[in-house]
């Protein structure tokens, strides 16, 4: 349960920072969400997120457009993690 409560309060974020799109409704757990730019920048950001270590996200292409993928899965994630990974993507999309 609280997966899905770490999913809608990333998917809070994420539509709250106008850099940022939702990209489909919250499903459990998942979050798909993309960077306002073109889907280059979107491959870059997801290399750069996932370089760092902190998080492992994947991506789909949705309606056409190159969408990262975030999903809360593993039992010892905390509220911290989702700090950790909004912190993560904020400070890679501010790098483009």
């Amino acid at each position: 349960r609280s997966h899905i409560g770490y999913a809608q309060d990333f998917a809070a974020r994420v539509a709250a920072d106008g850099r940022f799109e939702l990209s489909a409704p919250i499903s459990l757990s998942l979050v798909c969400f993309r960077y306002r730019g073109s889907d280059e920048q979107n491959r870059i950001l997801l290399d750069r997120i996932n370089a760092t270590g902190t998080a492992f996200l994947s991506h789909t292409v949705l309606q056409g457009k190159f969408v990262l993928r975030l999903a809360y899965g593993n039992l010892r994630t905390t509220p911290q993690d989702v700090d950790a990974v909004w912190e993560s993507v904020q400070t890679e999309a501010t790098a483009l």
